[in-house]
């Protein structure tokens, strides 16, 4: 028989490299657990989103490093062939010949393997895709992290909107910087350097008109909406002041009228826009509004002409987020909280003082969940053992009821080692405990013609209140009862520059509001007693209004004018408060000037949180004890903890 002629490229396989081999073990394993993967989320009940994350990202990342390693191995076998022997030249396209057994064996391995392959590959590709927009993998994954978002999410009325139909809405450029920015997360999570607490997102969400409007539809609002808010007093009897009223919501429908309400800024035919200097959209100077004939309007409130620049910072368009920006992320306030859960039957009312006694639990700055859940026990428990003994003894199921909901309440809005609470993220919607409405209707701002931006509480809310016994009409519409009188420049106070979200004041008096000017007049602030002042010599002679005028602003010379009216003189005792003032304020600047140079970090920190709490209780309320403390500083004492 005739020799064949010998293949002169025929030598041992390309594949018998151990690069390659390694590879292929690799793939095998991947693609049998993927297999097994597969099988399990068949007849598994429920998802884990752990289990999750290893069969759509973790396994088939493995798979694709075996099939390169398959890959790199023969081609780094090819190019170690073509250094050995140049001769050897190697083929850009394959010679196919099916005549050629081996051919064949090596045709039939690709078929069943690539037949294998894409069907796995597409299966966990297209899941992984949707896994990783699922609420499971954003919530879940990084546990410790979005803890505080998730919780909130599952609790808020989007519970059934998933993170990415939010987050990153419809479309292939959303995607893909969603997912670049969320490697650099990934790595922040992996490293432990992200920020406590995670800041909103507010640059990286896309318009309103993309997320909200695809279920929302601001020109089909319409209407008020009848609101009830449960309010209870700190009193004794936990006094049922819950307010009723109708928010004009309303909205734009060209079938039934012109656009009106609160969603009015969205059914506009013009445009608003404005201009916020702080990365949290809080401080908002400049506002312009288009109207539907180019007309523009713009209000200001540095009291600067509508002609000059504005200031610095990105033009935004107002949509949903400005004001509905904390939907599905609601962190509520321990008054609020309390209040739901007393109307709700969940903390008994009949309970003396239950209501104060349970926001104040929920206030101390506990430094782990487990040190707020003990705490709270043992205060509420020795406020009823020790003030109410048989209340203590007859009634101690709901004692501990309440106990358990306030611990509750805690569980879900304070996350201590996220540095989040319910004033870490201003919710706009309302302005009761934020500013909200008010960071534009404060009538600060002014447009060209001299008009500004109202308000007044009528504007959106139509009160109901309740009438007398005896009257025909149960409601009648009115302004709004404050439980507390409000005259004078207190009527135009804003709500959340007294309301705090955490305890209420304690009575109806100045000090009621004013407790640190007050404890300093009568030095009995605790941060004060390493000082030993005294309390100042006006303290039992003089009320507060007979130096502060409640029906005109506040200011220096109001407050001045008003020494007149005890001491009839040449303006001897006017002379010595503006000695006292200007004593005190060049003794803060050594304070200050000294702080900056101390090498003691820890008395630096005490002596400005101390400066800065004479200066929220007004130094001069107490001159005497005031300048023994800033000459104390001087002389390095040491200020309390606490202060």
């Amino acid at each position: 028989m005739k020799d064949l002629p010998k293949h002169p490229l025929i030598t041992k396989p390309l594949w018998t490299n151990w690069i390659t081999l390694t590879g292929l073990l690799i793939g095998g394993i991947a693609l049998l657990l993927i297999v097994t993967f597969g099988l399990f989320s068949v007849v598994s009940p429920a998802a884990n989103p752990y289990v999750d994350i290893v069969g759509y990202l973790i396994l088939p990342g493995i798979l694709s490093l075996g099939i390169f390693l398959m890959l790199a191995g023969i081609l780094i076998r090819s190019i170690r062939r073509r250094r050995l022997d140049p001769s050897r030249r190697l083929r850009i396209l394959p010679r196919v010949d099916f005549s050629d057994p081996l051919q064949i064996r090596v045709a039939k391995f690709l078929a069943v393997g690539l037949f294998t392959l894409l069907p796995i590959a597409a299966v966990t590709g297209y899941h992984g895709y949707h896994f990783t927009d699922s609420t499971d993998f954003c919530a879940t994954t990084c546990h410790t992290v979005m803890r505080p978002e998730a919780v909130a999410y599952e609790r808020s009325s989007h519970a059934r909107v998933s993170c990415a139909e939010c987050h990153i809405g419809t479309g292939a450029s959303w995607f893909v910087k969603a997912k670049i920015s969320g490697l650099r997360q990934v790595i922040a999570t992996a490293r432990e350097s992200y920020s406590r607490p995670i800041p909103p997102a507010i640059s990286e969400l896309r318009p309103a008109r993309d997320t909200c409007e695809e279920c929302h539809w601001p020109q089909k609002f319409h209407g008020s909406q009848l609101k009830e808010f449960p309010h209870y007093a700190s009193d004794e009897q936990n006094t049922d002041r819950t307010v009723t009223l109708l928010l004009k919501t309303g909205g734009g429908n060209e079938f039934l009228g012109q656009a009106s309400g609160i969603h009015r800024h969205m059914a506009l035919s013009g445009q608003i826009e404005y201009i916020a200097t702080d990365p949290i959209l809080q401080e908002i100077p400049w506002i312009i509004w288009t109207d539907d004939t180019g007309l523009e309007h713009i209000y200001r409130d540095d009291g600067r002409p509508a002609s000059d620049p504005p200031p610095e910072g990105e033009r935004r368009s107002i949509d949903c987020m400005d004001c509905h920006n904390r939907p599905a992320h609601e962190f509520i306030s321990p008054q609020e909280s309390i209040n739901v859960a007393i109307a709700n039957g969940k903390i008994d009312q009949t309970l003396p003082f239950i209501k104060r006694e349970t926001v104040e639990a929920l206030l101390p700055p506990y430094l782990q969940t487990e040190e707020a859940n003990a705490r709270i026990g043992e205060r509420l428990s020795r406020f009823y053992r020790e003030e109410h003994p048989e209340l203590w003894k007859s009634r101690r199921a709901a004692i501990y009821q309440a106990i358990d909901t306030t611990r509750e309440i805690y569980a879900v809005n304070v996350f201590p080692y996220m540095n989040v609470d319910w004033t870490t993220y201003p919710d706009n919607i309302g302005h009761l405990v934020s500013a909200g409405c008010f960071r534009c209707h404060d009538n600060q701002h002014v447009n060209q013609s001299g008009g500004t931006l109202d308000s007044s509480c009528e504007l959106c809310h139509t009160f109901l209140n309740a009438t007398e016994d005896g009257q025909e009409e149960s409601l009648r519409t009115g302004e709004f009862r404050h439980e507390m009188s409000l005259d004078g420049v207190h009527t135009a106070v804003r709500c959340d520059q007294c309301h705090s979200g955490g305890a209420s004041p304690q009575s109806d008096s100045c000090e009621g509001c004013h407790g640190l000017q007050q404890g300093l007049i009568s030095a009995t602030l605790p941060a004060l007693e390493s000082f030993a002042i005294e309390p100042d010599f006006m303290a039992d002679i003089v009320a507060c209004d007979d130096c502060h005028s409640t029906t005109e602003a506040h200011s220096r010379d109001v407050a001045l004018a008003s020494c007149s009216d005890c001491h009839d003189d040449d303006g001897t005792y006017e002379a010595m408060a503006v000695d006292n003032v200007e004593t005190l304020a060049d003794l803060r600047r050594q304070v200050l000037e000294q702080i900056d140079q101390s090498t003691d970090a820890n008395w630096a920190e005490r002596s400005r949180k101390l400066l800065t709490l004479l200066d929220e209780a007004g130094a001069h309320h107490n001159a005497e004890g005031s300048r023994q403390i800033l000459e104390g500083l001087l002389e390095g004492q040491q200020p309390e903890q606490d202060s």
